[in-house]
Formats: structure tokens, sequence, C-alpha cells
């Protein structure tokens, strides 16, 4: 074979070839070869590269942009002289400019001017002295722009670009694109939240190509929440402490619903499902260091989001409160989550006593994804589907955008129960087993585990620049839940709740519910001329709850009795206005900076729960039997009640950059109830920089929670016993009874208050460029007249007896503020990333919860019982809040990129927890566990990724209750009362997704 060049040629020759079209290559080397023939004219356009096209190799190689005047490099060539790329910037930049008398000057880590190296001058200024003009003469022309994001070039729709000095700006548009009027030395300011700003010089240039950096290649993230301050901040430069979860980190997780994604992200947060637990397995309760889900706020986009409208009345983690369906937000139109681990209650209003969780919505004008997950656990249950469709639309030519979300999931349950140990017709042991082999009674009659779910959600994100610098947004969305929970075994042997004709074998409940969830937010926005910010929305959010119970009956009713009742409905209603104005000063006084906040809200609420079926509550002819829908009874028409209430807060927030050192921040705020009073929030925090690495912080707070609407007006009738009382043989309730119940205002107990608390932190962050980040915050809460629910107590004994004599209750319980407590605890959490290569990189990640929390003084007994003394609240209820949750949780995780494969290995440490009983003999405590999770994905290209994993590899279960009798007759061999993880064991997933 015969070749036209000579072998080392034609081998170097083919290099280039490969080296030119793999622009991810590190070193690109050339000398240009002497040869005239055929062959080498056909390789000219690679052997001879324009100036303009190595700029441009340099650009995708180091994620820069060079600004230059046409004329600088138009039609130079390297093709005459060496250039090799060494892997460094500065090198390979002043190698290749050298040689053509041109130099660079670096107007940011991401942006750099080309300029003339006898000028030395960027040429974005005019290097003429330019003669002495008239003010009227100054040169006025319009440039045009685009503003994109240095990683992968896309359009930042909605950037602001200001003309600094004066009154003039600009918005990008659905491209990125912007049009400006300048005048030369101009100075334009590019903002973008979660990006980091920009400054460029005008000089003649009429076309700019932005790039804007996000945070992200910081090891800190710019969050919203945390301060009102217009000033972008990461979470790294805040004063108080800040996780940051991307959308992407939920989804490694392998997890399919929120509040499980944040469970196995965030250290300081815990939610875990529960199974035969009414209510509570519909919404997983969801609590912040160590407290009460109430005790928590969340907000989406900054709005205050509606809590649920179910009440947790069951003996499980937060008994007595209501929190917030995180599941019913779909995850795949979230951006990312915030939370601050921090009260907050001066800044946002009610419930931030805990902390915040702020949900930021994906803002995409254009593209999207779909996704699937598929999993199950190792026992062949808890079968999951999920699909999801993520998309952005441009509204209007001015920027405008619309990120619209369906999401749809659905599991089936599991069932970790035992086979039931008790008698099951007879109470004589011999004679049942003789019965139950004649019969082939089947043991394992109860399904405990998690809830059937099927759910179908959509949600939107929406925002239209409109005239003069004024924007309408709005965002919210709908979702719709069928679920189905399960219940005990009635054995034919319980003779108050057998119905033998309807249920010869006995029979176990099933607790079907229908949640609908729907919440919608409007509003308008401006930044004025003189560069005040004005935002005013208002919010509706509603939760309802259909409850239904099948396969039971109503004892009461014996043979006549239905199997199947609707059981009533609990909902919850919540509108929110808001008014805010803020602006940042700049030089003011001796101040570095200050952004001043202000602004109103009114808040309505509305509770109401809706009698069921009559059959699910009444009492029916036969005597001595349960009355009421067996597993759930129904809410009876003296329970159902409709109440609304209203509240008004004003507020201000300052903070400010007192030197480029010591940042300052300060809230104040009043609100104003309806049912209850007023309240003042206040809250003071600081953070100094002793260098550029290490910074100290701190804060000081007092926030307060309102009682909710379902503490102050949920009542329950429910598990009524057949007593004699005064001579009476009849039925009589185990009543919850509302605080302003008569009854329970003769005992002293007095109107329910809000909770207040002290919060106090101190921490210090450490960032070492952009490799590692340490973060450790120490805090204590104190919380005063905490709201809780009292033991059931004897209304036939003394001390009640005098009040309670022709009540007709047998046993009542209420809600009182009985008691303060006190938190204390310490996060830390590190990061380590290191990039070996463009296609290679570690990431390193662990995080530590230390907290415990602890009832401080007496318990608080109203006056008329202070002969119970700390008998007004059972062991159960005070075991709930102190030790139930893990006192400590460790998350340690590694994730390795190699090429298009991406690997992660999670250890979470869960510490231990104790279930405590009425009897202390009784009590359990279950020891620590590690959950492992791994996962693998492969980038099959760009836009479409496929990945494996399983959580709880090693398929690890909490330790089984030790005492027989705790477990409901062998039906619940882990604990009801408090969860670590959970109790499904492994589960294997596989996911896609694919980007358009």
């Amino acid at each position: 074979m015969k070749f036209p060049l000579p072998l080392s040629r034609q081998m170097a020759a083919v290099c280039l070839l490969v080296c030119t079209y793999h622009t991810t290559v590190h070193a690109y080397s050339y000398t240009r070869p002497t040869s005239n023939n055929a062959a080498e004219e056909a390789l000219q356009p690679f052997l001879t590269r324009s100036l303009k096209a190595w700029l441009s190799e340099l650009e995708k190689q180091y994620q820069v942009s060079f600004v230059y005047m046409d004329k600088l490099i138009h039609n130079r060539e390297t093709g005459n002289f060496a250039f090799t790329m060494h892997g460094n910037l500065d090198e390979d930049l002043g190698n290749l400019l050298a040689p053509f008398h041109l130099t660079y000057k670096k107007i940011s880590a991401k942006q750099i001017t080309i300029v003339s190296a006898t000028a030395a001058v960027p040429v974005p200024i005019k290097v003429e002295k330019p003669a002495p003009l008239a003010v009227a003469e100054v040169t006025v022309k319009p440039i045009h722009g685009k503003v994109l994001s240095a990683t992968d070039k896309t359009p930042l729709p909605g950037a602001r670009i200001s003309i600094k000095g004066k009154n003039k700006g600009s918005i990008t548009d659905n491209n990125g694109a912007f049009q400006l009027d300048v005048s030369p030395g101009d100075v334009l300011l590019i903002h973008y939240v979660g990006y980091e700003p920009q400054e460029i010089t005008i000089g003649h240039q009429s076309d700019l190509e932005i790039l804007l950096s996000t945070t992200a290649q910081k090891m800190g993230e710019v969050v919203v929440v945390g301060s009102r301050s217009n000033i972008a901040r990461t979470n790294v430069e805040k004063p108080v402490p800040i996780d940051v979860i991307s959308s992407k980190e939920m989804q490694k997780t392998g997890q399919t619903e929120l509040a499980q994604m944040i469970h196995f992200s965030a250290p300081s947060f815990n939610s875990t499902k529960h199974g035969i637990s009414n209510v509570t397995s519909y919404v997983d309760p969801a609590t912040l260091r160590g407290l009460g889900p109430d005790q928590t706020l969340v907000l989406i986009n900054g709005k205050r989001r509606h809590q649920s409208a179910a009440l947790n009345v069951n003996n499980v983690v937060g008994r007595g409160t209501v929190g917030t369906d995180l599941n019913a937000i779909p995850t795949a139109a979230i951006e990312r989550v915030e939370i601050l681990r921090d009260g907050a209650a001066a800044q946002y209003g009610s419930d931030a006593i805990a902390g915040i969780v702020n949900i930021q919505l994906k803002r995409n004008s254009s593209g999207g994804s779909v996704s699937g997950h598929y999993g199950q656990t190792k026992e062949g249950d808890g079968q999951t589907y999920e699909q999801s469709l993520n998309f952005g639309l441009p509204l209007g030519k001015k920027g405008g955008f619309i990120n619209t979300t369906f999401q749809f999931h659905h599991n089936e349950p599991t069932d970790r129960s035992g086979n039931y140990t008790g008698r099951v017709y007879v109470n004589n042991q011999r004679q049942d087993d003789s019965i139950v082999a004649a019969r082939n009674f089947n043991r394992d009659v109860a399904k405990y585990g998690i809830s059937k779910n099927t759910m179908g959600v959509g949600f939107y994100n929406l925002e239209v620049p409109l005239q003069n610098n004024w924007a309408f947004y709005s965002f919210g969305g709908y979702s719709y839940k069928d679920m189905t929970a399960y219940g005990f075994l009635r054995p034919p042997s319980n003779a108050k709740r057998t119905v033998l004709n309807t249920y010869p074998n006995g029979y176990s409940p099933v607790f079907p519910g229908i949640l609908q969830d729907a919440a919608a937010t409007a509003g308008i926005k401006r930044t004025s001329a003189n560069g005040w910010n004005m935002d005013f929305s208002t919010t509706y959010g509603q939760n309802k709850i259909d409850m239904y119970v099948n396969t039971t009956v109503n004892p009461s009713y014996g043979d006549a009795s239905p199997t199947s009742f609707y059981t009533g409905q609990l909902k919850f209603g919540q509108s929110t206005s808001n008014i805010n104005f803020s602006r940042n000063f700049t030089h003011t006084g001796s101040l570095k900076s200050l952004g001043l906040a202000l602004g109103s809200e009114f808040r309505l609420e509305n509770y109401r729960m809706r009698a069921g079926d009559d059959a699910s509550w009444k009492k029916g002819a036969w005597q001595n039997m349960d009355i009421g829908a067996s597993g759930r009874e129904g809410i009876g028409t003296q329970n159902a009640v409709v109440r609304n209430r209203n509240n008004i807060g004003v507020y201000v927030d300052a903070e400010s950059d007192i030197t480029s050192k010591l940042l300052l921040g300060a809230a104040l705020r009043f609100e104003n109830y309806s049912d209850f009073g007023a309240n003042v929030s206040g809250k003071f925090s600081a953070r100094y920089k002793l260098s550029e690495a290490f910074a100290i912080r701190g804060s000081v707070n007092r926030s307060f929670r309102a009682p909710s609407m379902h503490q102050l007006y949920y009542s329950s009738n429910a598990d009524a016993q057949w007593l004699t009382i005064n001579g009476v043989f009849d039925a009589y309730p185990v009543a919850h009874l509302r605080n302003d119940n008569p009854y329970v205002q003769a005992l002293g107990v007095g109107k329910l208050k809000a909770e207040t608390s002290m919060d106090y932190n101190a921490g210090f962050t450490l960032q070492l460029g952009h490799k590692f980040l340490l973060t450790a915050d120490a805090y204590q809460i104190d919380i005063k007249d905490r709201v809780v629910i009292s033991a059931q107590l004897d209304a036939s004994s003394e001390p009640l007896t005098a009040v309670f004599a022709g009540s007709g209750y047998a046993q009542v319980q209420f809600f009182s503020n009985a008691i303060d407590t006190r938190t204390k605890g310490l996060d830390v959490v590190a990061t380590w990333r290191e990039k070996f290569n463009p296609k290679s990189e570690l990431t390193l990640n662990a995080a530590i919860m230390l907290n415990e929390t602890k009832v401080q003084g007496n318990i608080r007994t109203p006056g008329k019982l202070q002969s119970l003394g700390s008998g007004i609240l059972d062991r159960i209820m005070i075991g709930l809040i102190e030790v139930a949750q893990p006192r400590d949780k460790v998350i340690a995780s590694a994730t390795y990129r190699l090429g298009k494969v991406e690997a992660l290995l999670r250890a979470t440490r869960f510490g231990e927890v104790t279930a405590r009983q009425s009897d202390p003999k009784q009590d359990q405590t279950f020891s620590a566990k590690i959950i492992t999770d791994a996962s693998l994905t492969y980038n099959i290209n760009s836009r479409i990724s496929w990945s494996v994993g399983a959580n709880n590899i090693a398929n690890v279960y909490p330790d089984q209750i030790a005492l027989p009798s705790l477990t409901s007759s062998g039906q619940t061999p882990y604990t009801r009362f408090t969860s670590q993880f959970g109790f499904m064991g492994a589960y294997y997933y596989t996911s896609f997704n694919i980007k358009f």
C-alpha cells in the first residue's frame, strides 16, 4: 500500500483529527507540516486552525467565555507555529496569544477579555483618550446580549441587567437575550438567583455573551430562606445553618416520596411510615431537630404552605400535632429543598420554632424530562410504580415561562405482621385450638406495614413580565390520593365486637381514605426605579380527607349492621395574603451594605369536621356491645364543627454587612390572632469572617407557635364503654373534649395559648476552596407552654367526679399547655469534593446530628386536678416527646463519577429509641441500626440516564418487641409507638430519566 505522506506525518494527522474531534482531551499538539500534496490539502481544515477556533476550544475545555474585538483575531491562524494545551488555562492562553502580540485580562473567574499586548487595555474599554464632551454629547447606543449558564450555555431567562449608578435596566427573555441603551464606560450589573453576580464595563462592543457561573461550583449554594435581604448569599455565607438538597441529590436516595427523600438526606429531619395508625397511616409525621411536626413551617417558593386536615391522636411520634403533607408535592417539580435549622417565627410567622422547609419549584422555560421508577421489597411486596413528566414553555416574548409537572405514583402495601396468637373462637385454649384446626383458620389475618397508595398530582410554576417592570407570577397544584390502611383482627372470641352471622371467623377492618390537596398562589412584583422590590401575593390552600371503613360492623347494630361505612370528613383551608417591600442600600454611611424588608400578612383559616353515616357512630339496639364502626368510629353530629379564625401580622427585617467581615441581621414581628391573642417575636443573628475560609456564626431568637385549629376544635366520643354510673347501665364514651368545653373549663384548664421558645445557636463554617466544606452548629431550644394531650382521666372518680357528675362521660382527655421542654443538639456537616479530570470526580459527604429533648420543671396541673400531680400526663406521652426519636443520626455517602457511570454508596446510622409504656417494667429500648444504600447510574448520553439500586441492601429491621403482651397477640412484631427507619426491609429498584 502506498502512502501519500510519510508515515510519521500520517500518524500526526490522524492524531490531530482525533484530538480535534474529541474536545474533552486535555492536550492538543500540532506542528505544521511542509508538504503541499493533495492529501495534506484535504487535511488543511484540521491542520491550519484559526485563532478563533482555538479560543473556542479553550472555552469548552475550561468553561470560560472570551470577549474580544473581531479585528484582533480576524483571519489569524495557528498553522505557522506549534501550540500544545497542557491543562492550565493561564499557561495555555498565554502561549496561544503571545505569537500574535495579544494578552488577556480576567473580568471574573469565568469571563476573560482579549486585548492587544501593546495597549494592554481591555477591549470593552475605549483605548483612545476621548476628547472632553459635554454630558449631552455622550454617545448612547443599543447593546444586545445573551445571559447564559457557564456550565452548559443554556439561556437564563429573567436575569436582571442594570447599569451601575443609573435607574436603567432590562430583563432577559426566554432565550436569555436582552437589549439596553448604554454609553461607553457604563458598568453592567448582571444578577440571577443561584448564580454569581457579574460586572462588565462597556466599550465599543455591540453584542455580548455573558456566562454566569452557578454557585454550585462553590461548596455553598445561593438560598432564598433565612433572610429577606435581596443580596444573593450562599448557605455557607448565611449567619444561620441551612441545608440545601438539590433535585438530583433527592433522586439519588432511591425514594419516591418527598418526606422520605429528605429523611435520608438531612440528619436533622425525620419522617417514617407507620402501620395500623388510623389517619397517621395517610400522612407521615415529619419533624426537625427532634421537635413536633407542627413546630416546623413549610414554604413553597417562600410562601406559606397549608397544613394537613389530619390531627395525629395516635400513640406515635407527633401525637397531638398536625403537620404538612409533604408527600402531596411532586418531586419532579422541585428544583431544590432548603432546610433552615433555626427558629424563624420573627421572619416567617407562627410554627417556625424548629425551623423552615422551603421548597423551590423549577423555573425552566424550555425543555423538560420524563422519568420512571419501579421497585419492590425483598419480600416481594410493596411494588412501587412512578412516572413523571416535567416541561417548560415560554409565555410571551419578554422571558415569561410556565413550568408544569404531572406525576403518577402507586405502591402496593407491605405486610410484616406476625401470626395471630390469641384465642380465635373461644377463650379455652384447648377447645379453641380444636376449632381452629377443624375450620382451617389462617392466623395470618392482619396487614402491618405501609399503606396502599395511588396518587395523581399536577403542579405548575409561572411568571410573566408585564409593563413598567411589573411581573405576574403564580404557582400551585392539586393532588389526589386513594389510600388504604389496615386494622387488627376482631376475633369471634371478643364478644363485644362480634357479629357472628356476618363474620363467623372474625374480621380485620380495612380503612380506605381519599385525600385531596389543592393550593394556588398568585402575585405581582416589581423593582422600582429607586431600587425598592415590591411583592403582593395571595395564597389559598386546602387539604381534605374523606374517611371510610370496610370489612367491619357496628356491633351494637347486630345483624342489621352495614359492613362498609363513610365515617366523615376532615378539612382544613388556609388563605394568606402578603405585602412585602425590600431594598438593598449601598454606600450607607460606613456600612458596606444594608438590606431592609418590611411587610404584613393577613391569614384566614377554616377547620371542618363533617359527620359520617349515622350507623358509623350511633348506638344500636344491642346492649353491652361496642358502638360505632369497629376500627374507625365515625364522626358524630355532636363532634361535627365548622370554625374560622383570622390573623394579621406585621414585620420588619434588616441585614447589613457592617464590614467585609461582619454581617448582622435582626427581625421583629407582631401577630394578632382572633381566637387567642397577640404575640411578638424577635431575632438577632451574626456572622464574622475570621478569614476568607473560616467564619463563626450565631443567632438568638424568640419564636412562637399558635395553637392549631385542630387542637382547638377537634373532639371525639369514640370507644364508648358500658358502665353502671349512678345506678344507670349505659354506654359512656371515652371522649376527647375541646378546650372550650364547659367541663374542661370547669377543671381550670384555661384557654390554650401560644407556645413560645427561646432559641440559641452558635457555630462555625470552614471552606477550603471548592474542595472542602465543614459546618458545625450547636443549639438549645427552650419551649414554654407546649401543647400536649392529657392522659385519659376517669370521669367517675376523684377529683373529676364532682365536675363530670351527670356528664355521660366515662373517661376524658383534652389539650392543655401542660409542659415546658428543652432541646439541645449539635449538627455537623462536611463535604469533600475532588475533580481528578473532567471525566472523573469523587464527592464524600458526612453529617452528624446529636439531639436530646427533656421536659423541664413540673407538669402544670389545673387547679381542680392538683391531687393528680404529674398524672395529668401519662408516661407514653412524655416518652413520645423525649425518647421516641433517635437522639443521634449519622449519614455518610460517597459518590464517584467516571465518564458516563456514576456510583453511590450511602450508610445511615439511626440511634436508639425507646418505647415507654404505662408500666415502666414494659419499657423497651430499640438498638441503633445502620441502613446501607447503593446505586449505579449510567448516562447513556447527555439526555438519557438509567439507574439501578437497592435501599437497605443488608435487609436490616428494627429490634422486635420483647414482650409478647405488647404485640397485639403477635400481629405487630415491631413497635407501633416509635420508628427509626420503618420496617420494610430491603428494597430494589430501577429508574430512568430522559431529558428533552
